[in-house]
């Protein structure tokens, strides 16, 4: 049955000549081409050959026999989950809120606060605490595995999960040309262990908390799937990939490479008008007030966030 846990044991050998055809989504083509080399380097003689391509291309290419596996970045529809498909868990991949390295904005933002950012409803940086000047929210395509992710939160399913008038999707599902669209006034989202260490983003905080807090409720479900009964490549390679080394390999650090982007002219000044005022006012608590977390953090945050999935 789909969903079935599965576990492989490490292979101690492999036979040489031993072949194995991956297509991964775009977040997790990194990690998957890291879990390839390490592979290959462990059992002479082996071949691995990974394209990135969409989670639904892959599992299409996996369902006609095209494939031995698919990595993709989202649980299996209710009609995939008919199929003859097999999904194996991996450690899920937290998300974080990125803008340019010459955006002015220093604060953090609140779960409510970035998904009205998604929708349109926060158009302006000082709506947020920071500089005066018009957002842009840098979307991903709407196939986007990441985009799917939150999705499934409780604070983007209060209102239809849509961008609004400051939209300026990219239109493809990487990494890197979303970092080359930030310039100083936009704002994203992009799996943490690709921009984590990366010059060229400069990482949000929300609520006070970064993707490498345990308590950072954003994140994404990763999976291996095959079909069927895995064949004998398909075991070692699951094998390998679950195990300490892979785990490691999955945990590592993965930026992506951006092209060296000029620097943006300075935005000219903008004739002086009266700031727009909060969408959503609301009295600050001491504990924001002082930029410090009140006791209430001690509860997890993926709690407040209200994670659909389970």
């Amino acid at each position: 049955m789909a969903q079935t846990p599965t576990t492989f044991p490490v292979p101690e050998t492999v036979p040489t000549g031993t072949t194995l055809s991956i297509q991964s989504s775009p977040n997790l083509g990194i990690a998957t081409q890291a879990l390839k080399q390490g592979f290959e380097s462990a059992y002479d003689g082996t071949t691995v050959e990974v394209e990135v391509t969409s989670s639904d291309d892959a599992l299409r290419a996996l369902l006609a026999d095209q494939i031995d596996l698919a990595a993709i970045g989202r649980p299996l529809t209710a009609a995939e989950a008919k199929e003859e498909l097999v999904t194996v868990p991996l450690e899920r991949a937290k998300i974080a809120i990125i803008i340019g390295p010459e955006n002015p904005f220093i604060g953090n933002l609140t779960f409510d606060q970035f998904a009205r950012m998604f929708r349109g409803e926060i158009t302006d940086w000082s709506e947020v605490g920071g500089p005066p000047g018009p957002i842009r929210f840098v979307d991903r395509p709407e196939n986007s595995d990441v985009r799917r992710s939150l999705s499934q939160y409780e604070v983007f399913r209060n209102a239809p999960f849509q961008t609004g008038a400051t939209a300026d999707p990219v239109a493809e599902d990487d990494t890197a040309t979303v970092i080359a669209a930030l310039g100083r006034d936009g704002i994203s989202y992009a799996i943490a262990p690709q921009v984590l260490g990366q010059s060229g983003v400069k990482i949000v905080p929300m609520h006070q908390t970064l993707p490498d807090d345990p308590r950072y409720p954003y994140s994404q479900p990763r999976f291996f799937v095959f079909k069927g009964s895995p064949s004998p490549a398909v075991a070692a390679f699951l094998g390998y990939a679950t195990s300490a080394q892979g785990v490691a390999a999955l945990a590592t650090d993965q930026p992506v490479e951006v092209p060296a982007i000029a620097a943006t002219p300075a935005t000219p000044a903008p004739t002086p008008t009266a700031a727009p005022p909060p969408a959503e006012p609301v009295a600050p608590t001491a504990a924001e007030g002082r930029g410090g977390l009140g006791w209430w953090w001690l509860f997890p945050l993926a709690g407040l966030a209200g994670l659909v999935w389970a």
